[in-house]
């Protein structure tokens, strides 16, 4: 054992030895290492750390201050606004494939420009500065099945000759007099288009553009741009994506979240617009039953000759005042759960957003209407971006009527709860009124009247505030993402790194040549060997 420790520790003496004989091996390598590194780090076009910041806003704060505010205790129970929010559930919305391949479309990137130099060799993507413009109708990218690859070849005179190619195929060959031009091919039409910047290009020359569908380019860029968030207490939410050319990625985070803000105005304005013509619907009976019910209160001053009637039922009716109050905010009560309960069971509502909740009532029932709020925008998302998808579309259905018939039950539950309390109530008003046997049968029953115009009026003015809050909602007073940063460059490039070039440089530079000492002898016996 001792001996061959020994033998390894003179193979590896000898080696070490020989490295030192040939020490100029070593300086030539790393001289030569980095000669390359150094013009490597001086072609290789840096990549940059484009970064942005945003904020959750939250544009209710108006909505829930001044006059608005006074009756929040019975607007409470409808929803629409305030609430907590999910930043975790922001930041993967803002990167879904959905927002991502908007922001696609918007900004033409599917179609991708190449410029071909030095017979080919060389290649520079052109971004959005490119020559000429290829254009097509924004339905057919979304059929796209294979990648499209123009080569186009613009001569001096402007004129240009125009290869398609698919599958690496050539499919078409054209020829172009002048700028702009329809090119129609095996795959559709296309229209070839001078851009701004093709006065600064030297002609002739050669570009490829190559053309694919939105879904692909999607999933590409879901990669390329980081969308995470500081932490769940937070607002805040951070953009990235790295890219050599700082000025179009700014471009692509600026879109983003224009994307997101846009999506959020267009669910905003299909809630509002269901809430207002709810609205408007009950406010129409509200006002007919306030009429009728001021006509009967005047007809029955007339028919009993009363003057200050009011004084008369504030001085006998003081002591039971508490308990009127309480079957004033039951029966109010229960006049909203039947708005609510009217709006669930109208079939013209059975698949749109429910504009109410319940969480002052009772809490399951929030979740039930905020389950399938979310199974609703899930399936107008769907509607959208996939409307082929009619399977899926179709269960979706199915789950959204098994939401509502839950929904449907619980309120039925809390409106029979609501009506023993209010019957308890009742009850214990005809306690009360046997008590007070010296009231005339008059003042009673105008006692009643004046009870229902209370109700009446309470209902319309609720639903006057209600529909100047869902006013008001609709006007984005702030976009829901805030730009606290806009989006910039970081100092330092992410690529060329020079610790990664220096680590690279002293692996080879010191790999090669003990690669060659360790080698040469080797090949120099074996060809003395083969001599002999």
């Amino acid at each position: 054992m001792n001996k061959e420790n020994n033998s390894e520790k003179e193979q590896v003496t000898a080696f070490l030895q020989l490295c030192l004989k040939h020490w100029y091996y070593f300086v030539i390598s790393v001289i030569i290492c980095v000669s390359v590194a150094f013009i490597y780090i001086k072609v290789k076009e840096p990549v940059w750390k484009i970064t942005a910041k945003v904020s959750l806003t939250d544009d209710d704060s108006f909505v829930k201050s001044g006059a608005l505010s006074q009756s929040r205790s019975l607007m409470s129970i409808f929803g629409g606004g305030g609430g907590s929010q999910n930043i975790e559930d922001e930041a993967k919305k803002m990167a879904s494939h959905g927002y991502i391949k908007k922001m696609i479309k918007n900004l033409d990137l599917n179609t991708v420009y190449v410029q071909s130099e030095y017979w080919g060799i060389g290649k520079t993507q052109l971004y959005d500065r490119s020559p000429v413009i290829v254009a097509s109708d924004p339905a057919l990218a979304d059929t796209l099945s294979a990648l499209l690859e123009f080569i186009i070849d613009v001569k001096k005179d402007d004129a240009a000759a125009v290869k398609l190619k698919m599958h690496k195929k050539t499919i078409g060959k054209y020829k172009i007099s002048a700028f702009p031009a329809e090119l129609e091919t095996p795959v559709g039409r296309f229209t070839l288009s001078k851009s701004v910047y093709y006065d600064e290009y030297k002609k002739p020359f050669k570009i490829k553009v190559l053309v694919t569908n939105y879904d692909y380019m999607a999933q590409l860029y879901m990669k390329e741009v980081e969308i995470d968030f500081e932490k769940k207490s937070s607002a805040f939410i951070n953009l990235s994506v790295n890219h050599k050319k700082p000025a179009f990625a700014k471009q692509i985070l600026n879109e983003v979240i224009h994307v997101y803000n846009s999506r959020w105005s267009e669910d905003k304005s299909i809630l509002s617009e269901k809430t207002n013509a709810f609205i408007d619907e009950r406010m129409k009976n509200a006002v007919s039953d306030l009429s009728a019910v001021d006509d009967n209160i005047r007809s029955f001053k007339d028919k009993n000759k009363l003057t200050d009637i009011e004084a008369d039922v504030t001085y006998y009716f003081e002591i039971n005042a508490e308990l009127q109050a309480r079957l004033t905010d039951a029966e109010t009560q229960l006049k909203l759960i039947d708005i609510i309960f009217d709006f669930v069971n109208d079939r013209n509502n059975k698949s749109s957003l429910i504009p109410f909740s319940t969480t002052t009532l009772d809490p399951s029932i929030a979740e039930v209407i905020n389950k399938y709020n979310e199974v609703v925008l899930a399936k107008y998302d769907l509607q959208s971006n996939s409307p082929g998808m009619t399977t899926i579309i179709q269960s979706m259905d199915k789950q959204i009527e098994a939401q509502r018939e839950n929904l449907q039950q619980s309120l039925a539950n809390i409106k029979r709860g609501m009506q023993i309390a209010l019957s308890e109530l009742r009850n214990k008003e005809k306690e009360v009124d046997s008590k007070i046997n010296n009231i005339p049968s008059v003042e009673r029953q105008y006692r009643d009247l004046k009870r229902e115009q209370e109700i009446q009026q309470t209902i319309y003015l609720f639903l006057v505030e209600k529909r100047e809050e869902t006013m008001l909602r609709a006007v984005s007073l702030l976009p829901k993402l805030k730009v606290i940063d806009e989006p910039y460059t970081v100092n330092t490039p992410v690529s060329p790194d020079p610790k990664k070039v220096a680590l690279v440089v002293l692996f080879f530079g010191g790999l090669l040549p003990m690669g060659a000492v360790y080698s040469l002898p080797v090949i120099r016996n074996y060809l003395r060997s083969r001599r002999k």
